[in-house]
């Protein structure tokens, strides 16, 4: 039977802006501008069911153009049918400025956020799942975790895994890096890169977040991947990449980890399917491309 994952969060359009060269204020400059498929958490869901996994995504889009054509394409990835269509809605869009390098930086409209409210992820969702991941994104435009308390208190009522990336260094410092943890209780598994992990720490030893996390997993983009937990210790490699664009690879490595830990329990395995998923992504513009072939 596939294995059975709960994904909870953002599914936004996301808006790509490539200069060739540098900005000319008050004028003009050539590139591209790309509209793709995005959302950290939608990211997560449909490259999870491409690997084989049953997913339920819940998360919010609008009526408008933007959410039917986001509906339709999360029905092709056969991830749409717990979405919710929120009435006079408009879709979440998200700027997104590419650099030479491949790295970028985020513009959140928050104006035209469909923020979670209190019963959108409502405990019954754990009756067919094995595991549940969710993301911060959500947390910090609610500005509160209460509307995941429920879900979340059942889910270790129940001991399924529940898998958090905290999303955004930038946001997880604005928000308060010791009332997130509160807010969201213990985990089985911390999936952040290294300024995330860093913001949580607040400048105590990284083996703390063991205290919350049971496994801790510390993407370093170039640099591979690190787990820690109960004493252990693992890494991976990087794989080689030409980057073009490293928007979604670090949900990309969510997605494969998420599905090889859960079915295999081998983190070092774990790691290096994210890896290897990462990298494609990475290779590649937006956070949706095709999978390898």
């Amino acid at each position: 039977m596939a294995l059975r994952l709960l994904v909870v969060g953002d599914i936004a359009w996301d808006i790509f802006i490539r200069p060739e060269g540098e900005f000319v204020r008050g004028s003009d400059v050539l590139g591209t501008v790309d509209v793709m498929p995005g959302g950290a958490a939608a990211n997560v869901a449909v490259w999870a069911r491409r690997l084989g996994a049953d997913v339920t995504l819940v998360g919010k889009i609008g009526d408008d153009t933007l959410g039917k054509l986001m509906h339709a394409h999360l029905q092709s990835e056969d991830v749409a049918r717990h979405v919710i269509t929120v009435p006079g809605g408009l879709s979440t869009r998200v700027g997104i400025l590419v650099s030479a390098d491949g790295e970028h930086s985020f513009v959140i409209d928050h104006t035209k956020v469909l923020r979670f409210e209190d019963g959108d992820a409502p405990p019954s969702l754990l009756d067919a799942v094995d595991a549940v991941f969710f993301n911060g994104y959500d947390i910090f435009l609610a500005r509160s975790t209460t509307f995941l308390s429920a879900l979340v208190a059942e889910a270790r009522r129940r001991r399924i895994p529940i898998l958090f990336d905290p999303s955004s260094f930038a946001l997880i410092d604005t928000f308060g890096a010791g009332r997130l943890m509160e807010g969201v209780g213990p985990v089985d598994v911390l999936l952040a890169n290294d300024a995330e992990a860093d913001a949580l720490r607040s400048g105590r030893p990284l083996e703390s977040l063991e205290a919350w996390a049971r496994l801790v997993i510390v993407k370093l983009g170039p640099g591979g991947a690190s787990a820690y937990g109960e004493g252990a210790a693992w890494h991976a490699a990087a794989n080689p990449v030409r980057v073009v664009d490293t928007t979604g690879a670090g949900d990309a490595f969510d997605a494969a980890w998420i599905v090889e830990w859960l079915g295999s329990r081998n983190v070092e395995a774990a790691l290096r399917a994210g890896n290897l998923l990462g990298a494609h992504v990475a290779g590649h513009l937006g956070a949706q491309p095709p999978p390898p072939a």
